[in-house]
């Protein structure tokens, strides 16, 4: 039945009037403005090397217990797994708190996790002061 309704709707339009090869391009090519800069260059992201080894890096975010409200988008947000529940509130009122479980899991000069928090809880150290540990290659 399907077939039958599709095969009559293709005999009812007629695209020879149409010519459609190529007009996509030429729109696309009038409404880009023209670059010298080679984009793929352009938006590539360095990659980092540690000049260190992982462990001798003091870089790890600290949570502020009082501030936490138990949201858990730090805990969505980080790939590596750095962030975990905490101990279950006894009254069983609050939603639990996030620790800092996997402190070396996060990835030096990472600070993702800060703006997500909503409560401001999440605390980094200086960008400045570990910049010395990371190099950035091709």
């Amino acid at each position: 039945m399907r077939l039958a309704l599709k095969s009559r709707k293709m005999d009812k339009c007629d695209d020879s009037a149409v010519d459609t090869t190529g007009t996509w391009k030429k729109d696309a090519e009038a409404a880009l403005p023209s670059r010298s800069v080679d984009v793929s260059l352009a938006t590539a992201k360095k990659r980092k090397r540690l000049l260190a080894p992982r462990e001798e890096i003091a870089w790890f975010p600290t949570i502020e217990p009082a501030l936490c409200n138990g949201c858990g988008d730090c805990k969505i947000l980080c790939k590596p797994g750095v962030f975990e529940l905490g101990e279950p509130d006894p009254t069983g009122i609050h939603r639990p708190k996030l620790i800092v479980a996997q402190p070396y899991n996060c990835l030096v000069l990472c600070n993702r996790c800060v703006p997500i928090c909503t409560s401001g809880a999440i605390k980094l150290p200086r960008k400045e002061d570990f910049e010395r540990f990371v190099e950035y290659v091709d």
